[in-house]
C-alpha cells in the first residue's frame, strides 16, 4: 500500500508538472519557428547581398582588369579628350588667322594699333586723373 501510495504522489506530481512541461514545451516550439524564420530572414539577405556582389563584381572587378563600365567610360574619356585638343587646335589656329588678318587690316589702312592702344590708354589716365571715371554709376545716370 505503501508503495501504491508513494506512486500515487509521484504520478500526482507528474501530473501537475506536466501543463508547466506543455507550456514550456508550447514557448520552445514559438521560439524555434521564430528562430526558423529569422534564419529564412538572414539566408534571403546573404542571397541578395551575394547576387549584388556579383554584379558588382563582375563590372567592377581589380583583378580581372578593366571591366565593362570602366573600359566604357574610359572610351568616352578618350573621345572626349581627343575632341577638346581637336577644337583647341581649331580655336588656336581662328586666333592666329584673326591676328594675320588683322594686322593686314590695319596694315592696308595704314592703322598704328599702338598709336591707338597709347592714345586710349593717354585718355583713361586723364579722365581718371580729372575724377571722370566712365565706370562711376553716379555719372553714368
Amino acid at each position: 500500500m505503501e508503495t501504491t501510495e508513494g506512486l500515487m504522489a509521484k504520478v500526482n506530481d507528474i501530473e501537475s508538472r506536466l501543463p508547466r512541461f506543455e507550456s514550456s514545451l508550447n514557448n520552445l516550439r514559438k521560439e524555434n519557428e521564430m528562430l526558423r524564420i529569422e534564419l529564412n530572414k538572414i539566408n534571403e539577405n546573404l542571397q541578395d547581398i551575394m547576387a549584388l556582389y556579383e554584379v558588382v563584381s563582375n563590372q567592377i572587378n581589380p583583378f580581372i582588369g578593366v571591366s565593362k563600365i570602366t573600359a566604357t567610360s574610359l572610351e568616352k574619356l578618350e573621345r572626349l579628350e581627343t575632341e577638346y585638343k581637336r577644337l583647341k587646335k581649331t580655336v588656336e589656329e581662328l586666333t592666329n588667322d584673326l591676328i594675320i588678318l588683322g594686322s593686314l587690316y590695319l596694315n592696308q589702312l595704314n592703322i598704328d594699333l599702338e598709336e591707338i592702344i597709347e592714345d586710349v590708354l593717354e585718355e583713361e589716365l586723364i579722365k581718371s586723373v580729372s575724377g571722370e571715371d566712365t565706370h562711376d554709376t553716379k555719372n553714368s545716370e
